[in-house]
């Protein structure tokens, strides 16, 4: 028994290890045109040699590499900001609705909540200082597209 459960140990090990690294990457990019204006954003679904193909939802658009100027990756300030603004909101709400005491209570938290808020907004700012992201230009450099599709393909550290 014991040899045979070596056996398929053995098996498995030469399996895993003879096995391709996935080609797929979980990266939120922001994709711009040559003038600078947004062209989609979402999840890279796949990279092939001429063009990149979102994910957004259940849904995903395919743009020709031709059309890029450039690749934005993580997503803006705005976005970190309101999310943690909606923390703010939804904790005071919480605590508004959690309160048992009286209306001056009430009235407190609903004062609060606007400050919950703001707290919120500037907690999302400062997440902004440690994000990094990454610009890529392509402006039609083949070399450019390739050298960017192998960094999203590699195998994160």
């Amino acid at each position: 028994m014991k040899t045979i459960l070596c056996f398929f140990t053995l098996l498995l090990c030469f399996n895993a290890s003879a096995q391709e690294l996935p080609k797929n990457s979980q990266t939120f990019v922001r994709v711009y045109d040559f003038d600078g204006n947004k062209i989609d954003k979402g999840t890279i679904f796949k990279i092939t040699d001429s063009e990149i193909i979102l994910k957004k939802g259940k849904k995903t658009h395919a743009i020709h590499a031709s059309s890029i100027s450039y690749i934005k990756t993580k997503r803006t300030t705005g976005h970190n900001v309101l999310i943690s603004a909606s923390g703010g909101l939804l904790y005071g709400l919480f605590r508004l609705t959690q309160s048992n005491g009286s209306s001056l209570d009430r009235a407190g938290f609903a004062i609060l909540t606007p400050i919950f808020i703001a707290v919120g907004s500037g907690v999302g700012y400062l997440t902004t200082l440690f994000k990094k992201s990454k610009q890529y230009t392509f402006t039609g450099d083949l070399m450019k597209w390739k050298a960017f599709k192998e960094e999203m393909y590699a195998p994160q550290n």
